[in-house]
């Protein structure tokens, strides 16, 4: 039979980091409450998970790693005695897993962690961008609706002229490149524009859309949802 590990904590922090923070990714991480939390920080060893596999007890560790906290892996065959160790959350606390049923996943470390990067917006504020439905490590707590941003370019001579060239050597239409940049780029800055004066401070589900308009001319769109993150 092969050995079984207990994880446990001890409110051990990393030198440097937040303790108030360490607290906040290791309750997203636990899924458990603030009374959960507080039995974390007691200052007596707590068994995170006991009787499971060396490979998803080093998971374990390494989320808390990630959280900013320091956790210990003991052996079976040295366990705690009885009343050092408590569980910080019952429901939180996973029964042993039986021959038939494989050890449950450890949890994955806090979304909280990801960096989240963002715009300038024209009064000097900040908006977050991506075309995903969410945003990482953030709740939405106000929809306001669809947002778009919109320009129409049309034919530049010169420009024409350098791609019939370009067509007779074959190559990058660098002139048709850098216009289809500044128009990605004027569409995006007008959608910000309009989501900042509805007071969001992120456009999620950004997606683009060209259309011809007129001959020799043609839209770009830009559209998605403006929302308040926290």
């Amino acid at each position: 039979m092969s050995d079984r590990y207990s994880v446990v904590f001890e409110g051990r922090i990393m030198p440097g980091k937040n303790a108030d923070m360490v607290k906040e990714r290791l309750q997203t991480t636990l899924k458990t409450d603030d009374q959960g939390i507080e039995r974390l920080f007691s200052g007596s060893p707590v068994a995170i998970r006991k009787n499971t596999d060396l490979k998803t007890a080093e998971k374990y560790k390494q989320a808390f790693a990630v959280a900013g906290a320091f956790c210990e892996i003991r052996n079976e065959t040295a366990p705690l005695a009885a009343d050092s160790a408590t569980s910080p959350d019952e429901a939180a606390a996973a029964p042993p897993p039986t021959r038939n049923e494989p050890p449950e996943e450890p949890p994955q470390p806090p979304v909280s962690a990801v960096k989240v990067h963002s715009i300038t917006t024209s009064n000097g504020g900040k908006m977050i961008i991506t075309n995903i439905e969410t945003v990482p490590g953030k709740t939405v707590t106000e929809h306001f609706g669809l947002v778009s941003g919109s320009t129409i370019r049309a034919k530049h001579i010169g420009r024409d002229f350098m791609a019939s060239l370009k067509n007779l050597v074959g190559g990058e239409l660098k002139g048709y490149t850098q216009l289809l940049q500044e128009s990605r780029q004027e569409a995006i800055h007008r959608m910000i524009e309009e989501a900042r004066l509805m007071g969001a401070n992120a456009v999620v589900n950004v997606r683009f859309s060209t259309s011809s308009v007129a001959q020799g001319a043609a839209e770009l769109y830009a559209y998605g949802t403006a929302v308040t993150v926290k």
